[in-house]
């Protein structure tokens, strides 16, 4: 824990993370913290308990076009970026808590192809306004269609990707 507040002042003296980002994540980390070792390190009576999502990797024709997508469209971080096949894009209240991997689909020769895909990922937005939403998605040059507090549209590679509010995509109401 030490360390990570360490690297998280580090993060914020340095401009890399705002305020606003710094006290998301003290506040996060102060949550899970006070729960209690015993509670943070238990697993449910089957399998693990999961507390979030760590990153999404995405293997695509040009890692390029996809970065630049993610970046221009979505306002993901570019963390890391090895400028040949990969880079990782952090977006959320922290710097490199959640991240996107984009990667040239072939990165992995030895592995086998997917059988089975993830066919969108949906991504909340804050301060949700219907009208500027659409507007900064076709000034993009995109399409978006959906409904009030949801939208898709279609990353370079034809990938679905939503874009929602808290209150229309709520798993807990």
């Amino acid at each position: 824990m030490e360390r990570f507040i360490a690297d998280l002042v580090q993060d914020f003296e340095s401009g890399k993370i705002n305020r606003r980002q710094f006290c998301e994540t003290v506040a996060l980390a102060a949550t899970v913290y006070a729960a209690g070792e015993e509670a943070a390190n238990a697993a449910p009576s089957q399998g693990f308990k999961m507390i979030a999502v760590n990153h999404i990797s995405y293997a695509c024709p040009d890692y390029r076009k996809a970065r630049d997508f993610y970046t221009s469209v979505l306002g993901m971080q570019n963390a890391k970026d090895d400028q040949k096949s990969r880079a990782n894009l952090a977006f959320g209240p922290r710097s490199g808590g959640n991240y996107f991997i984009a990667r040239n689909a072939n990165e992995n020769a030895n592995t086998a192809p997917a059988k089975s895909v993830v066919d969108h990922i949906c991504y909340t937005i804050p301060n949700w306004d219907d009208a500027r939403v659409n507007a900064t998605l076709k000034a993009q040059g995109l399409n978006p269609t959906g409904r009030s507090g949801s939208v898709n549209v279609l990353d370079p590679f034809n990938y679905p990707v939503q874009l929602a509010s808290i209150e229309a995509e709520n798993p807990f109401i």
